[in-house]
């Protein structure tokens, strides 16, 4: 079984490790981008031998002189993308540093926040013992129940009898002959009409049976609306006995310090949230600078291009063609050796190009991969799965899909799916389903723990035991 924290943890070494790869990948890249730009020069130092070999000096000049020329532009251009390089570099590092500042300002906050969560939870647990051996709290706490007790079997009750009125009224309301009827009003003193009418209307209600079947569709109409009234009635009285307890619980409370240590974690986990922002903001930096650090990575850089720009236009005149058929048709070794090295350099150039395409396409996966458990982190974060009550009881499971995941196995949506499923809310010293907490959601105590995580704590909106009452029996 892992803690929230150890979880987290976990997480945090995953993107550790995913960082180090996308560094890595980054550096390979480098590394072959500079190997490309260095063979289109070796490229250019190879066609300016064989310009110099029994050539017209006129032609080879020219040839020269270009190829001098593109490879002067091509050094400057290396030492500006070198310096560019340089300067982004430093932002990154310089972003870096401070989310490792604020990784670790983190940490020294969420041990606050653990302390205090512990001290209000210690707080709460002796409040809790005190009230649960004091008289008077157990005798409003036991009226409450019974309170309770009565309002959902009212609430109950009226739910069948509406389920009642909408199957057996339907006999009724689909004979069209009763319904007429019903909608005058006859039978009743707001029934009114001419001699004619009274006539023909008398005939039909002889038809439809209609005296023995209006008084009771009538009681079929009337008893859930007196169901409903006494429900009402009596989830009243239950939510004033409700409060009654929650009072003496708020006394309780207040004398031992809850309250202030309730407002101590609040504070102290609202500084926390704010380290979360500014972590988060700058790993969208981060990310950014990554994107674009992406660029000259790719060789897709302006840099880049406008070497690869400056070679090409050299190589492309057309002497170059004519130079290269001329050495083939000599018989002198000196140029045929040129020629072969120059076919060794273009497949040497393909090479390169196929495996930057291949960094390129590893570089974006371990970016996305980077950006999807940043995401899992944060989510995480947010949920407060890392609270001191938060465990994660199948920690092998998880070892696993974290494993899977950084290796290319498994999606980041698998592996928040099995830290949903594994984690769970433990209860410390405090119950958080003490007295009111058993009747709801909305009782005195500290309440982490979400719908289905822990039990059944909670009930529907709108007003105290609305959508089927507060919970009983949870007290103690």
């Amino acid at each position: 079984m892992w803690t929230g924290r150890e979880t987290l943890h976990s997480i945090e070494q995953g993107l550790n490790q995913v960082r180090e790869q996308v560094q890595q990948v980054d550096e390979r890249i480098q590394s072959t981008s500079r190997d490309l730009v260095a063979l289109r020069q070796d490229e250019g130092a190879r066609y300016r031998r064989l310009a110099q070999i029994r050539l017209d000096q006129m032609v080879s000049g020219e040839i020269a002189a270009g190829l001098d020329a593109a490879d002067r532009r091509v050094s400057e251009l290396l030492a500006e993308r070198e310096a560019a390089l340089q300067s982004l570099q430093q932002r990154i590092d310089a972003a870096r540093k401070t989310q490792s500042d604020l990784e670790q300002r983190r940490a020294e906050q969420s041990d606050r926040v653990e302390r205090a969560a512990e001290a209000l939870d210690v707080s709460e647990g002796e409040v809790q013992k005190q009230l649960h051996g004091d008289p008077e709290y157990q005798r409003q706490l036991e009226t409450a129940r019974k309170a309770d007790s009565v309002a959902r079997h009212a609430e109950e009750k009226t739910h069948q009898a509406e389920s009642d009125r909408a199957e057996k009224g339907k006999p009724y309301e689909s004979d069209p002959l009763f319904i007429y009827l019903w909608k005058r009003g006859y039978g009743t003193t707001k029934y009114s009409g001419n001699r004619l009418t009274r006539f023909l209307d008398k005939w039909v209600a002889n038809l439809c049976n209609y005296q023995d079947a209006r008084p009771n569709y009538a009681m079929l109409l009337d008893i859930p609306v007196r169901l409903r009234e006494h429900a009402a009635r009596a989830r009243a009285a239950a939510d004033r006995e409700f409060e009654a307890l929650k009072s003496l619980e708020r006394e309780a409370a207040e004398q031992g310090g809850v309250f202030k240590m309730r407002q101590a974690l609040d504070e102290a986990e609202e500084r926390m949230a704010a380290i979360d922002r500014n972590i988060h903001d700058r790993e969208e930096e981060i990310r950014g600078f990554l994107k674009e650090r992406a660029t000259y990575a790719a060789g897709e850089d302006a840099f880049f291009r406008r070497c690869i720009e400056a070679l090409a236009g050299a190589f492309q005149r057309e002497k170059l063609s004519v130079l290269h058929g001329y050495a083939r048709a000599t018989a002198t070794a000196a140029d045929d050796v040129i020629v072969h090295e120059l076919a060794d350099l273009n497949e040497r150039e393909t090479d390169l190009e196929e495996t930057l395409a291949e960094h390129k396409k590893m570089y974006e996966r371990q970016l996305a991969r980077l950006q999807e458990l940043e995401d899992v982190r944060r989510r995480f974060k947010h949920e407060r799965f890392d609270d001191i009550h938060s465990v994660f009881g199948n920690a092998d499971l998880l070892a696993v899909v974290l494993s899977q995941f950084l290796r290319g196995m498994a999606s980041s949506d698998d592996l928040w799916r099995t830290i949903r499923r594994a984690q769970r809310y433990r209860r410390m010293r405090s119950n958080p389903r003490f007295g009111s907490g058993g009747f709801g959601d909305n009782g005195t105590w500290r309440i982490p723990f979400p719908k289905g995580r822990w039990g059944p704590i909670g009930r529907g909106g709108g007003g105290f035991g609305s959508g089927g009452g507060f919970r009983t029996g949870g007290g103690f």
